[in-house]
């Protein structure tokens, strides 16, 4: 009986741990993921090492069937060097709004 009352608690707590997510990017105290404003990000992280637009293509699927490019909308790349040890972070950048957070590996 001991054994499963052991069992039970050692899943719940392994159910409320949860993985550590690599699409957050930390700076100072504050915590920037996808979703929050470009504003927010200023405020919180200062401005980026280095800003480049993207124009990149978008595709619709037609009643047919078919995908066909509809249009084209730009995104801006964001990217912050915190310096030696720390990974610079990528962030796309969309209507405003952080659509995504990637780090380069070190070379």
């Amino acid at each position: 009986m001991r054994l499963i009352s052991v069992l039970s608690l050692a899943l719940v707590c392994y159910a409320q741990v949860q993985p550590a997510r690599a699409d957050i990017l930390r700076c100072g105290s504050a915590l920037i993921e996808p979703g929050d404003s470009a504003a927010h990000t200023l405020e919180k992280c200062g401005e980026p090492t280095s800003k480049s637009t993207v124009d990149e293509p978008v595709w619709s699927r037609g009643v047919n069937g078919n995908v066909y490019q509809s249009g084209n909308a730009q995104s801006e790349i964001w990217r912050y060097n915190f310096g030696p040890g720390k990974f610079p972070a990528l962030l796309r950048i969309r209507d405003g709004i952080v659509e995504s957070i990637t780090f380069e590996k070190n070379r």
